[in-house]
């Protein structure tokens, strides 16, 4: 339903006096709920709130907090807001953080999705089935979606392993999606014969060809960890040792730096926790060690932050290889968020040395497991102030 246009001369003096920066910082350190209520207090503000200064000072005083799904219901993903990082309680850990919203991530295709990452309160997804499969940017607050042109199957003729991106450059701000594909000789995946990296500037409509020597392969994971303007990827150097490769989404250029010392590759999982970068190693059977970069694109900056001994349930393998598992969040008392397997969550005490079930909402099932869990800061700024980009609604 339109909502009613009002009569400016009907809002009160004192909404039209205040200095339009002065009502944005305002509202933009009230709850997500209560700024959509705003909106409805008159036209001036709606206005306000509806422009690229209210996103922008949002998202700088916005915390994180966590979007997830089940396998069962793959389309339908909940975001949560932690409401009180201190003095979190295992016996009542409910009472610190509440659901925010929750939407059906399918958007109105009759597709499955896959949550691929989260970058400035904006979501990366993909279609799981379709080759190729179709990407898109979608922000879950205001409820908008762009699909990204897909050339993929011009890229190659032979089998081919593709690894995607998702980011914001440091100084101009811009959203990036990243795209490098290793085209191999045959289905053994052993011999690359061609490889290269496309960047797509949301706004702009375009894949542009940008540099990419040497051909890194096997890439530990599909998608880039995004930490300080830069996307980060786990691959392998050698047969028997690890890198890092970076991208700098400003200067679109790779760089590598070496990860802290390991025991078994197969082992590792590089993620971003706060302002760090984090290489999780589970090589031991007793322990899960994690390193932290304390000083970015420092290698001797590397620092043991948590060893963390794993209870019985946490230590049974798969025919892949060992069970892995990564902090997502580490809250102000030293307690941490942790996903094993990519499909259960757990928090571990830093006070009692001991782990528990994180049973959000109440709707935890061990044996079916998680589809999708982001750390996700909520954003209200429009797809629609990307010029060039067809925005739709769902």
């Amino acid at each position: 339903m339109r909502e009613p246009r009002r009569n400016p001369k009907s809002e009160p003096q004192f909404f039209r006096i205040i200095p339009p920066e002065i009502v944005i910082d305002i509202l933009s350190r009230l709850p997500i709920r209560t700024i959509a209520e705003c909106k409805c207090v008159c036209n001036s503000w709606r206005d306000l709130l509806q422009t690229a200064e209210f996103a922008h000072t949002h998202l700088s005083k916005s915390v994180a907090g966590l979007i997830f799904g089940f396998k069962w219901d793959f389309r339908n993903l909940k975001i949560l807001e932690f409401v009180d990082e201190l003095g979190l309680d295992f016996e009542s850990h409910d009472l610190h953080y509440s659901l925010l919203t929750k939407f059906n991530s399918s958007m109105g295709f009759n597709q499955r999705f896959e949550l691929l990452s989260s970058a400035n309160g904006l979501l990366f997804t993909r279609f799981l089935n379709p080759n190729p499969n179709p990407l898109f940017i979608c922000n879950p607050i205001t409820r908008e979606y762009i699909q990204i042109p897909s050339t993929e199957n011009s890229l190659y003729s032979n089998p081919a392993v593709i690894t995607y991106g998702f980011g914001v450059s440091r100084k101009t701000r811009q959203y990036k999606l990243v795209r490098v594909l290793h085209e191999y000789e045959d289905y053994s995946f052993e011999k690359i014969t061609n490889s290269v990296c496309h960047v797509y500037t949301l706004g702009a409509g375009i894949w542009r060809s940008v540099a990419y020597a040497p051909p890194f392969e096997n890439f530990k994971r599909i998608n880039g960890v995004f930490l300080n303007g830069n996307l980060h990827w786990l691959v392998d150097i050698t047969d028997a040792s690890l890198g890092i490769i970076c991208f700098d989404l400003e200067m679109e250029v790779f760089s590598t730096f070496s990860p802290p010392r390991y025991s078994e590759k197969y082992a590792v999982v590089l993620s971003a926790l706060g302002d760090c970068l984090c290489v999780c190693d589970n090589s031991s059977e007793d322990d899960v060690v994690i390193w932290l970069m304390k000083e970015y694109g420092d290698e001797k900056s590397w620092t043991k932050q948590f060893v963390i001994r794993k209870s019985a349930e946490f230590v049974t393998d798969s025919d892949s290889g060992p069970a892995t598992m990564y902090p997502v969040k580490v809250f102000k008392d030293g307690d941490i968020l942790m996903v094993w397997f990519d499909m259960y969550v757990f928090c571990y005490s830093n006070k009692t040395k001991t782990t528990i079930d994180f049973d959000m909402l109440g709707v935890y099932d061990g044996a079916l497991g998680f589809g999708a869990l982001l750390l996700h800061t909520p954003s209200f700024l429009s797809l629609r102030s990307f010029q060039l980009e067809n925005v739709g609604s769902f």
